[in-house]
């Protein structure tokens, strides 16, 4: 497998980290997670949109500043250099701070890298028993929208969710209303109404919310939990698809598919 590391192409199996590198050190830089599938990358647009916004958010600039159908290029190839072209993808572009300085760099220069994995193809599943995370609270922020790499609360919800055998577990933000799950955005629909937690709890941009939100009418705001114990439909949805929850019928949720 390859991988590309500032517009080269190496193997996989000869990049490394050095020891100075800030992703390592203090996670100063974000990602994307990008979706092939059917021949194509999906929602390229809203991916780019996110990744500039995030890195002016981060100061973070490319030695070579990034061209969009040049990138767009250089994934496609990618896709094709492992023998994805046949199947579903999943791309991820991280961007990091060079070296220099501690808390307080010395460069706003960036480095980047771009890795694609095999994949399952986008699908409707559904997760019965969804918990609550309330350890770690989410706050909105300027760079809050953004993957950054710094996802601890992330991390921590994920084990959370593993060591109590949910499917699923939910995160707040610090007044307790509800912001998303662990790796996707959550939306409920009552009485023909659906509803999704607004950038205001400092949930995760995500690039599927945005496709939902174009297609359908969403009420955004700020709700407790029990909100969801009423609600006629409750789901999940990310780039790998859309989990429908809390013994919600997948056919409920299928009208929202991608």
């Amino acid at each position: 497998m390859n991988l590309v590391y500032n517009s080269d192409v190496l193997s996989v199996a000869s990049f490394g980290v050095q020891s100075t590198n800030r992703a390592f050190q203090y996670g100063d830089g974000l990602f994307e997670t990008i979706r092939y599938e059917g021949g194509k990358l999906w929602f390229w647009p809203d991916h780019v949109d996110r990744l500039t916004r995030g890195m002016a958010a981060l100061q973070l600039a490319p030695a070579v500043p990034f061209n969009t159908d040049e990138l767009r290029a250089t994934l496609l190839d990618l896709v094709q250099q492992n023998g994805l072209a046949n199947g579903p993808a999943r791309l991820k572009l991280q961007v990091w701070r060079q070296p220099g300085g501690l808390y307080t760099p010395t460069t706003h220069t960036a480095d980047w890298l771009l890795t694609a994995q095999p994949t399952e193809p986008f699908g409707i599943t559904s997760k019965a028993r969804l918990g609550i995370f309330r350890d770690v609270r989410l706050s909105p922020s300027s760079i809050s929208p953004f993957k950054t790499l710094n996802a601890l609360p992330y991390v921590l919800a994920g084990l959370f969710r593993q060591q109590h055998h949910y499917d699923e577990a939910l995160l707040l933000d610090t007044h307790g209303h509800i912001a998303e799950c662990v790796a996707s955005s959550i939306f409920w629909v009552k009485a023909h109404q659906l509803f999704t937690p607004s950038l205001e709890t400092g949930c995760i941009d995500g690039i599927v919310r945005r496709q939902i939100m174009r297609n359908h009418p969403v009420q955004e705001g700020l709700f407790l939990p029990e909100v969801l114990a009423d609600a006629d439909a409750v789901f999940c949805a990310n780039v790998n698809g859309i989990q429908a929850l809390l013994d919600t019928p997948i056919e409920a949720v299928r009208q929202f598919s991608v």
